[in-house]
């Protein structure tokens, strides 16, 4: 992201001005800030979901059986250990 940015900018300072390869710098650019954003969604996505199935997990695997919130889970499964 920061490559396409930086030489985004580098190419419409030089002269002769390269406009065509200022272009695909900047796709460049949106690219890297498409996967960025991708992998920033999809970690906010998995924070929030592990620690709950995780602990379902460890639960289901020693025969609890876990209700409730994800904080009285967590609870249960930290005190059958």
């Amino acid at each position: 992201m920061a490559t396409g940015a930086i030489w985004t900018r580098w190419c419409l300072i030089i002269k002769p001005k390269n406009v065509f390869l200022a272009t695909v710098n900047f796709f460049l650019f949106c690219v890297g800030a498409t996967q960025v954003t991708r992998i920033f969604i999809y970690r906010q996505s998995r924070k929030s979901t592990s620690v709950t199935e995780e602990v379902k997990d460890v639960a289901k695997e020693e025969g609890k059986v876990v209700q409730g919130t994800s904080e009285g889970a967590a609870k249960q499964a930290i005190g059958a250990k």
